[in-house]
């Protein structure tokens, strides 16, 4: 198995610490198409067969499928605190925040998905995930997310 290297990046005092990563081979993203150019050039299907033609290199399916990640945040959020991923997966798909263990705290998904933008550790502005905590958020904050 391929080892993944996926950069966590936080724009507050959280720092995200993955406990595992698997790669989900079901499919990919609904609207990538890049898979149909086989191994042509990209964008050349429809109207040309080589992409159907035997190839030795993976040239342009090369599409990375869905993985999913369980990690913890290892020090407390902040309020409107922001994630973005790099490395060999780009893009937050789906977030689902595991419980809080201090008293009249919370910690959930402040906007939709890619609503929220940040800074990756290049300085470009990438789609983010962003959290909403009310109260002091605890330390060890499970979070599951499904990445592309």
């Amino acid at each position: 198995m391929k080892n993944m290297a996926i950069t966590y990046t936080t724009s507050s005092s959280a720092v995200f610490t993955e406990d595992f990563v698997i790669d989900l081979y079901a499919g990919t993203e609904q609207d990538d198409t890049a898979w149909l150019d086989g191994g042509a050039a990209a964008g050349s299907y429809p109207g040309a067969l080589d992409g159907f033609q035997a190839k030795n290199t993976n040239t342009t399916n090369a599409t990375a499928g869905l993985k999913l990640v369980c990690g913890r945040f290892t020090t407390a959020l902040a309020n409107d605190e922001t994630l973005v991923v790099e490395g060999d997966a780009t893009k937050i798909i789906a977030v689902l925040v595991g419980d809080n263990s201090t008293a009249a705290a919370g910690v959930t998904l402040k906007e939709a998905i890619g609503t929220s933008s940040a800074n990756n550790s290049a300085g470009v502005s990438t789609p983010a995930a962003k959290f909403k905590v009310t109260g002091t958020s605890d330390a060890l904050v499970t979070c599951w997310m499904i990445l592309a």
